[in-house]
């Protein structure tokens, strides 16, 4: 009787281990599948508005797809960034935080957030000076980071409003904390000049 129990735990265990990780990899596959669309879509609005000047865009009108693409060298980011903050948009992409400026925008703090385990994993590598670039399909940008930082949920200054045309990124903290993170690590970048931006 003992060994039929056994039995049938084993079997319950193999058949909980084999969901979760075809959970895992469906989650994986459907992340990659929409950056994949995502960074398409975009690269395809930048050769469009290359042709066509008059097709210009600001990145507020983009209500629907893709409002540009981070990429982070140091941290082997290439991701596409949606408007918002919300589970579903941070499963997918890098979100912009509501209430602050819009990739693209001249001004302002621009604020995006992504999951520690996902997009922002390498998060924590970044150190002073290193690039952070923001592209729109009409627009790139170059940030150099200033400084990193830990911080309480509570502390919402860091995104205070600016008139500089400032960066910051946030994500849970520690990194490899099981649960909620109780902490948040945010990342501070300035705009430069750039001669090869355009």
């Amino acid at each position: 009787m003992g060994s039929k129990v056994i039995r049938l735990m084993e079997y319950s265990l193999f058949v909980l281990g084999f969901a979760c990780m075809a959970l895992f990899l469906w989650s994986v596959g459907e992340r990659e599948w929409f950056q994949h669309v995502y960074l398409s879509q975009l690269s395809e609005e930048r050769e469009v508005e290359v042709a066509n000047p008059s097709a210009l865009y600001r990145a507020t009108e983009l209500r629907s797809g893709p409002l540009g693409r981070i990429e982070i060298p140091r941290a082997h980011l290439s991701a596409a960034i949606l408007d918002g903050v919300d589970t579903e948009t941070l499963d997918l992409a890098v979100g912009h935080v509501p209430g602050t400026a819009y990739p693209g925008e001249a001004n302002g703090r621009v604020a995006l957030a992504a999951h520690r385990d996902s997009f922002f994993r390498n998060l924590g590598t970044l150190k002073k000076g290193d690039t952070i670039r923001l592209e729109t399909g009409h627009r790139l940008r170059e940030y150099k980071v200033e400084s990193t930082e830990v911080v309480k949920p509570e502390q919402t200054e860091v995104l205070a409003a600016s008139r500089e045309p400032l960066l910051t990124l946030i994500t849970c903290y520690p990194f490899q904390y099981l649960g909620s993170a109780p902490d948040r690590f945010i990342v501070q970048a300035r705009l430069v000049e750039n001669p090869n931006a355009y």
